[in-house]
């Protein structure tokens, strides 16, 4: 199947539209930087005409009024309808994002997996009774949290709007999508599938449009109760600030510098394999991407080498190969970002010990190879921030309590892994590092595998917790009711 460019509206109380103000955009495809579709530009009077459509369709629809188990049955057929243009969905994801296309298969699949999911638990999630005494009765109730405007990330369009939109949808609660400009295709079209499905007009709206414009103006919006979002972390925190005046509930999956922890008794092969695709997969441009690689200095120059050959044999090139293990960046300034801190790390110290530019065969594309950097310290720019791109430090580190020092010593908390045939040890240190999730001998975590544990981190990393039943704690609000019963 091999797609042409496209024109795509916004989606606003059940309606296909144009923009208020007849504006649109381009989305480029960021391996051949030839056209993949024009879209709909929504502005602030299109915020308002989604906001009040979300509104009345909470306060006077029925879709918070359905029984859970009714609003189950529509979201199954909304994971039938993703399963019916499957190939379509992966096309796009890859055409807009550059991600490669076995990866965008396997986000369509789990993107119908998260409505299945929430289908089922849409009537599991409730409230409790406490005991407290015979003339008195006690208890509480989950209920929607309102409208909801869920901001999602261009480097996983479709699985991070499916994250969002399965749960608020199965708590019951209406929602605005603002999908980044980048790839908002695939939401589109999620917002297409559901309406078919038969979830009513004016519960999802789709508003692709400047992240800056428009997420000001959500924040602030006296008709949405809550937000979502995940992307970089200074946007989440100023969301937060322009929010705090109506005190909205706000819930952020933002940014990450994971480390990937390496000991001297681990299967050293396997570690360097995994170290490959946990640091390059998707280009690097992942929260979770293990990009901070300490390894025990007894074993550094033999794991070293091991990591370099795995790099070798990683293929950079078109993401619709079969046989492609990345694709480009997506965009010419975020090649120049990524490049900018390659040549400041040098600058500071490091060695390359391969990539740190263009691959010599891709002339077009923003492409950029997969980068080791030795001799780097836990100080240095590239290894405290975070670079959204295929680059990895590697710091020798000389003992237990060393490693976990220096992988705690950063402002973000997402994900990290260990490597050690030592239970006892991995145990240790999974359990003394700072952060929300950690994979052992995996450069996974369980959202690769499943949906049943949460995903979420610590510190400057966000707040909340997505996927599993936790998620649904995050669209609705508990409220207790107390009965005294008696003469």
């Amino acid at each position: 199947m091999t797609l042409t460019s496209g024109n795509y509206q916004l989606l606003i109380g059940g309606e296909l539209r144009d923009a208020a103000q007849g504006g649109t955009f381009v989305v480029n495809d960021p391996a051949t930087e030839s056209l993949v579709a024009e879209v709909a530009r929504a502005g602030v009077a299109d915020l308002e005409a989604a906001a009040l459509a979300a509104r009345t369709a909470f306060d006077q629809g029925p879709w918070p009024r359905l029984a859970p188990f009714a609003r189950g049955r529509i979201l199954q057929a909304i994971a039938d309808g993703i399963r019916g243009r499957f190939d379509e969905l992966a096309e796009l994801e890859t055409r807009c994002g550059g991600k490669i296309l076995a990866n965008s298969r396997n986000e369509v699949d789990a993107s119908a997996r998260v409505f299945e999911y929430y289908a089922g638990a849409a009537d599991k999630f409730f409230g409790n009774t406490i005991p407290m005494g015979a003339d008195v009765l006690d208890f509480t109730l989950r209920e929607p949290i309102g409208v909801v405007a869920q901001i999602t990330p261009w480097n996983f369009p479709l699985l991070a709007a499916s994250w969002k939109t399965a749960p608020a949808l199965a708590c019951g609660c209406s929602l605005i999508l603002k999908p980044a400009s980048h790839t908002p295709v695939t939401s589109l079209i999620l917002g297409q599938i559901a309406l078919a499905a038969g979830v009513p007009a004016g519960v999802l709206n789709v508003l692709p449009g400047p992240g800056g414009e428009l997420g000001n103006t959500i924040a602030r919006h006296p008709m949405v109760n809550k937000i979502a979002f995940t992307g970089e972390t200074r946007t989440g925190a100023e969301l937060v600030k322009q929010s705090a005046d109506d005190i909205k509930r706000v819930s952020l999956e933002l940014g990450g510098k994971s480390p990937n922890i390496v000991f001297s008794d681990a299967d050293l092969d396997k570690a360097a394999t995994a170290a490959v695709f946990g640091a390059f997969g998707n280009a690097g441009q992942s929260c979770s991407a293990r990009t901070r690689l300490f390894v025990e200095r007894g074993v550094l120059e033999e794991f070293t080498e091991r990591l370099v050959t795995a790099t070798e044999l990683f293929r950079v090139g078109d993401p619709m190969a079969d046989d492609t293990n990345m694709g480009p960046l997506i965009s010419s300034s975020s090649w120049r970002t990524v490049k900018d801190y390659v040549d400041g790390a040098v600058a500071e110290g490091a060695n390359v010990l391969c990539g740190g530019d263009r691959p010599v065969n891709l002339a077009q594309g923003h492409y950029f190879s997969p980068t080791i950097l030795a001799n780097a310290t836990n100080d240095m720019q590239a290894a405290r921030e975070e670079i959204f791109g295929p680059v990895v430090v590697v710091i020798p580190f000389d003992d237990e309590a060393h490693a976990i020092a220096m992988a705690n010593d950063n402002e973000y908390g997402l994900n990290a892994s260990v490597w050690s045939r030592d239970g006892g040890k991995a145990i240790r240190v999974a359990r003394a590092l700072q952060c929300g999730m950690v994979s052992v001998n995996s450069h996974g975590s369980a959202s690769r595998y499943g949906l049943f544990a949460p995903f979420g981190g610590h510190k400057k990393s966000g707040l909340g917790r997505e996927l599993s039943m936790r998620a649904l704690e995050l669209y609705t609000e508990e409220k207790n009711i107390f009965i005294d019963h008696s003469d």
